[in-house]
């Protein structure tokens, strides 16, 4: 048997992504829906939280002239089916077809999962609670890696860390309260802000790690904190992973020439990318 090691195969660089996923947690009452809602849609909701739910995120994907296809799951209902059966359907580009899927919310959804596959207090229950890890992990990475953006919500859990700190974390439970994090592309703390004086709120996400909050960016461009507006953020988020091109001398975008002041050996050189 030969123990010659194959040569290094080298991916080629990724372009700019389409898509993006998120991971929205915070108290209720934050945002944290509507953030969801304000995605590009269609969406397909898989909710969790029960009928009422959704009221406010249809009005405000209505609003934005799009719409929510919610997936309830039920009790009765193995859970892992509807996720699998979720899966098949955006695979299978079939009606409706959606530009961005909500979970809604990771904790529930595991608790569900919980409730219908372990044997609590049996010597089978630790391979069980296993088992749910698996199922509900291998959803997201799946939908991670489908071309559709991702917002998965999950309220807050808030412990006391070892130095007597208060660390804020995405309530999920087990080991995917640390796993799914770091599976995807940005993670946000919602909060209200208000101000008294005007009588007003702003939601926001909080978007760099700060007063025992967990956060990240992978983009580097959607700043300390955001207004929750999951479009803008996309659009942010693309537009930071793109080439820096300002230092550039010119330009030679068509709609930014002026005829009267072409270079023509420029244009012979670079017209439509050729090289010289």
């Amino acid at each position: 048997m030969s123990t010659e090691l194959p040569p290094l195969t080298f991916a080629a660089p990724a372009t700019v992504t389409d898509t993006f996923n998120v991971l929205a947690y915070g108290p209720p009452g934050a945002g944290k829906s509507t953030f969801a809602a304000t995605a590009p849609g269609p969406l397909l909701w898989v909710n969790a939280e029960g009928g009422g739910a959704l009221a406010y995120a249809r009005k405000t994907a209505a609003q934005r002239g799009t719409v929510i296809h919610e997936v309830r799951l039920d009790a009765h209902v193995p859970v892992r089916n509807t996720l699998l059966a979720v899966i098949k359907h955006l695979r299978s580009g079939a009606d409706p077809v959606v530009q961005t899927v909500v979970v809604d919310t990771l904790g529930k959804t595991r608790d569900m999962l919980v409730d219908q596959i372990v044997e609590k207090g049996t010597r089978n229950s630790l391979p069980q609670y296993g088992q749910v890890a698996d199922i509900l992990g291998k959803f997201v990475l799946v939908l991670r890696d489908l071309p559709v953006n991702v917002i998965l919500i999950a309220h807050e859990d808030v412990a006391d860390g070892e130095q007597g700190d208060r660390i804020v974390r995405p309530l999920i439970g087990g080991a995917l309260t640390e796993k799914i994090p770091g599976e995807v592309d940005v993670v946000t703390y919602c909060g209200a802000v208000r101000d008294d004086a005007a009588n007003t709120v702003r939601y926001v996400g909080q978007l760099v790690e700060g007063r025992g909050r967990r956060a990240k960016d992978r983009s580097g461009g959607l700043g300390v904190s955001r207004d929750l507006d999951a479009t803008e953020w996309l659009a942010a988020y693309q537009a930071a992973l793109r080439p820096d091109d300002s230092d550039l001398p010119f330009s030679l975008a068509p709609d930014q020439r002026d005829d009267d002041a072409r270079d023509p050996d420029i244009e012979a050189t670079l017209e439509l990318g050729q090289a010289a």
